[in-house]
């Protein structure tokens, strides 16, 4: 199964395509759709239409999986966050491909075993599911669209485990579990 994970927003939307086979997960494309340059908000939906069709006609994509709004103080993020949102969704409903959404929380939950995970903590996780070595620069917003397709993955039943919080994730990885020992005197 080919999933695309999208972290929209509205001054940059993030992408990641990722192919789950039984247990193994292969990041096949990931990337940034920049709207920073464009002032228009219209021009901003068009570019992540555009991007998003784009992407999906280079894969075989079954699902898209989407990062659904953190609606904060500010209504008028909330609005344009929603907008961008609906641009990506769109260009997958149009080639009639499924789209669900997650919450930041549940994300951050099936991901790292935490729904209050730091972005560090996301992004660090994402590279081990995914067996990313260091030369895989993953910006915020591209481990964010790869922890929402491992998400959709995992809530499909179409991926490994799931962890209910860190310790339950180091229990059953023992083997990934690296001990910073210190020295038994500490000057200071």
């Amino acid at each position: 199964m080919i999933v695309l994970g999208i972290d929209p927003g509205s001054r940059k939307t993030g992408y990641a395509v990722i192919r789950a086979e039984k247990f193994e997960k292969t990041l096949l494309d990931y990337g940034t759709i920049a709207l920073t340059d464009l002032n228009s908000m219209p021009d901003k939906l068009v570019r992540i239409f555009e991007g998003v069709r784009f992407i999906l006609g280079k894969f075989v994509v079954e699902s898209v999986a989407v990062e659904a709004g953190f609606y904060g103080k500010n209504a008028q993020s909330a609005y344009k966050l929603g907008y961008a949102r609906s641009a990506a969704v769109l260009s997958a409903a149009l080639e009639n491909i499924q789209v669900v959404e997650y919450s930041p929380r549940k994300v951050k939950q099936a991901v790292t075993g935490d729904g209050n995970a730091s972005k560090s903590q996301v992004k660090y996780m994402v590279k081990s599911i995914l067996h990313a070595d260091d030369s895989a620069a993953l910006r915020e917003d591209e481990a964010d669209a790869c922890a929402v397709a491992i998400c959709h993955l995992q809530s499909s039943g179409l991926t490994g485990p799931t962890y209910r919080n860190w310790k339950d994730f180091v229990a059953r990885n023992r083997h990934l579990v690296v001990k910073n020992r210190l020295p038994s005197r500490v000057s200071g």
